[in-house]
């Protein structure tokens, strides 16, 4: 019966939206899945303008229709509520030259929101996200993904990352809202409002391909300037952990992510205040020991630091872009990172015990380990690892 219902609502979008009516937004959440939409494009270059043409011939609403209706053929367009076109119920902004942005946000009379973006994928593709929210709250907020491919003119359905609610929900039946981040900022923002107004925003950063969960904060947006460098705001219950010349590391709890808390760790320029989020701890991730029986390092995603409340944060002090960080999130072993910060890259050490010391001039890092002798006993041993996780074979035995 459900499917039924379904293929007769897709049957009604296609009909009355061929004919350029509007098509309810519950028809367009149930339905966008299972249509991928062929584009216009000469050459098979494309811009948010041109996907979200082709979005509205398929599935037309008011919110985007504002919105080509105002914008016209610009490649740049905006106004706001003092400047409103004649029979425009809300404010309308679309950059096609910088940003690949658009949205629709209403005011009295209106009765939907849109927001829309280009994402130039690294293999060539583009990923465009539109999203939509009614004005009355009667249709949950929902998002559509689409890949587009510039050889077959194609954008086609991808499995939406937010369809049902992600593991870093805070609170039971709360509200959400969903926003992309600010001009350069590629982020995407799910506002999350308790019953009683108490508000937390996740972020989802950009990879490249497709959004992975960043951390959970009290700030929103993260603006970004003409050079495309993010302005975070440094929290202010944050730990000084290390500084290393005009730098320093700072470490915060930020209060959810898991059963032992969730912690961030920034970066800030002391010269200019200029305050960096690096990423956040996610201690539930999996165990990767039996991933390390060679005795070497291996590499990890820096979404699945599992550092517990990352008691060890330092710079290393032979490497500017390189921090060590480290902590226990199971109660039993201390996992260890030695965390590339302008990559984004991390190494995860395969010692239990965390650091002992580390050597600038042998550029060595000295770490603990428990071992159990053949009675079951446990002992520890200092090893020794190169900056790129690598074990030099040089093992100690730590006297009791």
């Amino acid at each position: 019966m459900r499917k039924a219902i379904t293929l007769l609502l897709c049957c009604w979008a296609l009909a009355f939206g061929a004919q350029g009516m509007e098509t309810p937004l519950k028809v367009i959440d149930d339905s966008w899945m299972g249509k991928p939409i062929p584009v216009k494009s000469n050459d098979g270059t494309v811009d948010v303008m041109t996907l979200m043409k082709a979005f509205h011939a398929v599935w037309p609403t008011p919110s985007v229709q504002s919105i080509i209706d105002a914008a016209g053929d610009n490649s740049y367009y905006e106004h706001d509520e003092s400047s409103m076109p004649p029979g425009c119920h809300g404010v309308v902004f679309m950059d096609c030259e910088d940003f690949n942005w658009a949205y629709f946000r209403h005011v009295e009379g209106g009765t939907q929101d849109v927001e829309a973006r280009a994402c130039l994928r690294d293999n060539g593709h583009t990923l465009f996200v539109i999203t939509f929210a009614a004005a009355d709250d009667k249709v949950r907020p929902f998002w559509c993904f689409y890949d587009y491919d510039p050889a077959s003119r194609m954008m086609t359905p991808e499995k939406p990352l937010f369809r049902t609610f992600f593991p870093h929900q805070t609170w039971e039946n709360s509200t959400l809202r969903f926003h992309l981040g600010f001009e350069y900022d590629l982020t995407i923002i799910v506002e999350e409002t308790s019953s009683t107004g108490e508000k937390w925003y996740h972020h989802y950063s950009f990879t490249g391909m497709t959004y992975v969960y960043s951390h959970t904060s009290s700030e929103a947006f993260d603006y970004t300037d003409e050079m495309g460098e993010t302005e975070e705001k440094l929290p202010e219950e944050a730990e000084l952990k290390d500084e290393d010349g005009d730098r320093e590391l700072y470490v915060n709890v930020d209060g959810v992510g898991s059963d032992y808390g969730q912690w961030s760790v920034w970066l800030r320029d002391k010269n200019t205040g200029f305050v960096t989020y690096l990423f956040a701890t996610e201690n539930t991730a999996a165990p990767l020991w039996d991933q390390m029986q060679d005795g070497n390092g291996i590499k990890t995603s820096i979404d699945l630091i599992a550092a517990g409340n990352c008691f060890t944060t330092l710079f290393i002090p032979w490497d500017a872009d390189k921090i060590f960080v480290e902590g226990c999130p199971d109660d039993r072993n201390v996992w260890s990172y030695i965390i590339d910060i302008s990559t984004k890259e991390a190494i995860q050490l395969p010692t239990n015990e965390g650091l002992i010391a580390i050597d600038p001039g042998k550029q060595e890092i000295h770490m603990s380990h428990y071992l159990y002798d053949l009675e079951g006993g446990r002992y520890s041993v200092e090893r020794v690892y190169t900056l790129d996780g690598r074990f030099t074979g040089k093992e100690y035995r730590i006297a009791d």
